[in-house]
């Protein structure tokens, strides 16, 4: 027989409780225990692990997908479908701590790009959407170079170039902008 259990998460970010990821969890039941979970299975233990996870990665995983699609429910949907799609494949093999936060980022990354894809392009992007991507792990998160050629998978010269290339649109798209002056009389 088999049973869901809801868990539920809640994430504080700055400062703000955010009841962010709702996950069903699926608890396989022995026959002869109705409604109660076997403590010794793989099952439960995993789900714990999983559990685990989503609260060390999830205020991260959050905060890329608002700096990727902006405040408001995509990003929270992104965010809560970047764990749900992890669950499964979690139960099934279990990884390390840095092996899930790499997929974690990366399913996060997909389901940013999936939304983007579908919007309706309302003002002309500065920065391409690769560019995008690096300058929110780099300059939102904080991340390092190497963590961030582990999660887009490019090597370090490559995200060096990258980024040397970013700095000089933005900074000739800031050139181009017009400039405002107050004067006080």
């Amino acid at each position: 027989m088999e049973s869901r259990r809801l868990l539920r998460i809640e994430i504080w970010v700055f400062g703000t409780p955010l009841s962010l990821i709702t996950l069903f969890y699926s608890f396989i039941f022995r026959k002869d225990r109705e409604n109660m979970p076997d403590p010794l299975s793989r099952t439960s233990a995993s789900t714990a692990g999983f559990a685990e996870y989503i609260e060390k990665y999830s205020g991260n995983i959050y905060t890329l997908s608002r700096l990727l699609l902006g405040q408001g429910a995509e990003a929270e949907e992104a965010a809560v479908k970047s764990f749900t799609e992890l669950y499964e494949p979690y139960l099934r093999t279990g990884c390390d701590a840095q092996s899930f936060s790499l997929q974690c980022y990366r399913e996060c990354i997909r389901h940013c790009s999936l939304i983007v894809q579908g919007r309706k392009s309302r003002i002309p992007a500065c920065l391409s959407w690769e560019d995008q991507l690096v300058h929110a792990l780099r300059y939102g998160l904080r991340l390092s170079l190497t963590d961030i050629g582990l999660i887009l998978r490019k090597s370090l010269p490559e995200l060096k170039a990258q980024i040397r290339q970013m700095r000089e649109q933005l900074a000739a798209h800031e050139a181009a902008m017009p400039t405002a002056s107050l004067s006080v009389g």
